[in-house]
């Protein structure tokens, strides 16, 4: 992510959501806990294998997703997270003493992308924040094409349905189709858009080779 331009607002966004509502969903700017706990379980479920899997949390923000694996998972799971953001990597490394957490901006040339088998990025590209909407998908697509080759099976992202009453101004909708065209022309032709789990959203799971 560029350390100015389009996520600068962004963080300053999350940092607001933090520094109003403490260690809680608000504080990551989602509504409630209950469609929190159902983006986590999605998440988690495109990590197909059943035994020992490295887990890159992407914008891990409060680690909040670390809690869910480790109350509703039972695999071997080895946890990382990174964020742009060095106040929740702070209060990351306060909560989970042995867990690593980097706070890097991964669009930097001189910066190693950290290697896993699962890549997830929930809510990193979820709003806007006053962005125009085609700097928003060129900055996601050339971010999601650096941090892919270093998925070592898959990788995960959500983004806003267009199928929905309204659309909001603050938050970034993107079709179907034109995810889908990036991913089979830049990641690969073995993904899944999920938008079955009751939310205005969906999830596009990613994967190195078929299932």
């Amino acid at each position: 992510m560029p350390d100015s331009g389009p996520y600068d607002a962004l963080v300053a966004h999350y940092e607001a959501c933090l520094a109003r509502h403490g260690d809680t969903p608000q504080g990551v700017d989602w509504p409630d806990a209950g469609g929190a706990a159902t983006r986590y379980r999605i998440m988690a479920e495109a990590m197909r294998e059943r035994d020992r899997v490295d887990v890159l949390d992407f914008g891990c923000g409060a680690g909040h997703f670390l809690d869910y694996l480790r109350q509703s998972d039972d695999r071997k799971l080895r946890y990382r997270g990174l964020d742009l953001s060095a106040r929740f990597i702070d209060l990351c490394r306060r909560k989970y003493p042995g867990v690593t957490f980097d706070c890097m901006d991964v669009m930097q040339n001189e910066v190693v992308v950290p290697e896993a088998d699962y890549i997830i990025m929930n809510g990193v590209f979820t709003e806007r924040c006053g962005v125009a909407y085609e700097t928003m998908f060129d900055t996601m697509t050339r971010l999601i094409a650096r941090v892919f080759p270093h998925a070592r099976k898959g990788m995960a992202f959500n983004l806003m349905s267009k199928h929905v009453d309204w659309e909001r101004e603050d938050l970034f909708h993107v079709p179907y189709d034109r995810i889908s065209h990036f991913v089979v022309g830049q990641l690969s032709r073995h993904h899944l858009i999920r938008a079955d789990y009751g939310l205005y959203e969906y999830t596009v799971y990613v994967y190195k080779a078929a299932t």
